[in-house]
């Protein structure tokens, strides 16, 4: 799909927009009936020109080789690759119903999963350096009747708390088809009180009840609903308009939302609506590619917290007996080439989800699909792409500076 004449056409359109509204503001000042009033004073308009970091024919190569990449795997969704913040690849393809043939488009949104992860993460950080919270305060200062005292907030972000997975007492104690929420989830594990796994603080085991309880943290010290936490304090702030965290009010209404599948056989299932759709900080966030992309570019900035804060969520978990584990705060971390990876994947119901940001190449890939892609393996691919063409355009210009 070619992108780039959409991209001068939106240029045009928001350049024709200023000089209209400059007219509009002169004429209004001209028409004033008042004689003893100040002139209009039409404030100056600037028109930010989009500037590309490689020279565009790179880029027509780049959309040529990536495309392949998806005709490969057969991607049914969107994709987003971007250097410097710069999208230099995107996509949509598919559908995003795939029994309706409801094509997909840039503005599908798409369940993330455990994506979302790095919301949740962002939002108790917000409260944090607000000192809302403290990150080593123990659960039950914010919410009492947490069944376990000696868990941190800490332990939940970086999954060390030692909880058991709550989906497995929503699908065996919860009646189904019944809405839930994240408060209901609380008053599952109290009532089956479930043994935690190991001591909190000493092992790191990736965890979803963690997060929920995240979730319903940032409920209680904010006084607002987590979805409106989000959507005010975040979504709202970086422009990213079409985005949600699951809430019926909202989910009922919106169009163009993509549905998950998956393959069985030579055909795809539909996934229904499930109530554990309906419990929010470890899942359950919609977005889009390019709304991703602005969320990426505001973890290289101070727009939500501060630099300091967010050098912390990108840093190794540290276990009670010294032994580092490679996750953050909401965020996986590796090394490739000596070089940092902070990234998430999540797989929901057909949904399989990517960020994965390569901070020091300034490279960015977003992968969202709907019938469970193997979205590792496709970032591993797209990335190669990228980085032996950016090493090409190195060479390029090393040799005309020689």
């Amino acid at each position: 799909m070619n992108i780039f004449a959409d991209r001068i056409l939106k240029m045009k359109m928001t350049k024709y927009r200023a000089i209209f509204l400059c007219i509009v503001a002169i004429f209004i000042s001209c028409n004033n009936p008042s004689r003893n009033t100040l002139p209009v004073i039409t404030p100056e308009i600037v028109v930010e020109e989009i500037k590309a970091p490689i020279p565009e024919t790179e880029i027509y190569t780049l959309d040529s080789l990536l495309l392949k990449v998806m005709k490969n795997y057969r991607f049914n969704g969107n994709a987003l690759a971007a250097i410097e913040g710069y999208p230099v690849f995107e996509y949509s393809g598919g559908y995003a119903d795939l029994y309706t043939k409801t094509p997909l488009n840039f503005n599908t949104r798409f369940q993330i999963a455990s994506v979302s992860k790095g919301f949740t993460a962002m939002s108790v950080l917000m409260l944090y350096e607000r000192g809302k919270i403290n990150l080593n305060d123990s659960v039950i200062k914010y919410i009492p009747e947490f069944p376990f005292d000696q868990i941190t907030i800490k332990q939940l972000l970086q999954h060390t708390s030692g909880l058991q997975n709550y989906m497995y007492f929503v699908d065996n104690f919860w009646e189904k088809d019944k809405p839930i929420t994240n408060e209901d989830v609380l008053i599952l594990i109290n009532n089956h009180n479930p043994q935690l796994n190991f001591r909190p603080g000493s092992r790191h085991l990736y965890n979803n009840t963690g997060y929920a309880i995240l979730a319903l943290l940032v409920e209680r010290v904010s006084g607002k609903r987590f979805y409106e936490f989000v959507k005010e304090e975040i979504f709202d702030p970086l422009g990213m308009n079409n985005s949600f965290a699951w809430n019926k009010d909202v989910s009922d209404t919106l169009q163009n939302i993509a549905t998950g599948f998956t393959r069985k056989g030579y055909r795809y299932r539909k996934f229904a609506h499930n109530p554990l759709d309906e419990v929010l900080g470890d899942k359950s966030i919609y977005t889009t590619a390019e709304d991703m992309l602005k969320w990426d570019q505001a973890l290289y900035s101070n727009k939500l917290i501060s630099d300091s804060l967010l050098n912390l969520s990108f840093t190794k978990t540290k276990l009670s007996r010294g032994r580092e584990y490679n996750y953050g705060f909401g965020w996986r971390l590796k090394e490739i080439d000596g070089k940092k990876v902070v990234y998430h994947n999540g797989l929901w119901n057909g949904f399989t989800a990517t960020l994965t940001r390569y901070p020091d190449d300034k490279i960015t890939i977003i992968l969202l699909n709907n019938t469970n892609a193997p979205v590792a393996s496709i970032v591993k691919q797209m990335y190669g792409v990228l980085k032996k063409q950016l090493l090409v355009d190195e060479k390029l210009v090393e040799s005309t500076r020689k």
